[in-house]
């Protein structure tokens, strides 16, 4: 099997679809009166890559999450390398790990032996950081908007 390394923005990008799913589904729950939107955040972060190593936002980059054998990634794993993503803060310092690990394997991937593998591989990582700085700015109107409510 082919490994393919995806670039930073790329992954950046995935996981930005990903928050703004959580994010909003979030929101919902508070305009519906239910104040759990962290904890449907964590959740969604943590679970997100546990069906066929692929979170929604990794589909639609298409990226997926694979072992050491190449195959996607199970369950145990998936929460294993997500669980550090749901602390405040470690985000950012995951993504300076994996900007400078030859693999691009954050600390999760290194505690659950997984990878991320690029199934398209093509170079449009300019494209993507636009993409990842405008869902940005959306994530944080939904977050600003639902810590007002």
């Amino acid at each position: 099997m082919d490994i393919h390394k995806p670039g930073p923005n790329k992954r950046v990008f995935a996981f930005l679809i990903d928050s703004l799913i959580a994010s909003g589904i979030g929101l919902f729950l508070s305009f519906a009166g239910i104040k759990i939107e962290w904890l449907v955040w964590i959740a969604y972060i943590v679970l997100r890559d546990c069906y066929n190593g692929k979170s929604i936002g990794k589909f639609c980059v298409n990226l997926q999450v694979i072992n050491e054998e190449g195959k996607p990634a199970n369950f145990v794993q998936s929460v294993t390398r997500n669980i550090l993503m749901a602390i405040p803060v470690f985000p950012i310092i995951e993504y300076f790990v994996m900007m400078n690990d030859g693999l691009g394997r954050r600390i999760g991937d290194k505690l659950a032996k997984t990878q991320v593998n690029d199934l398209e591989s093509e170079d449009k990582e300019s494209l993507y950081l636009m993409l990842s700085i405008a869902l940005a700015i959306i994530v944080a109107l939904i977050l600003t908007i639902s810590s007002k409510k």
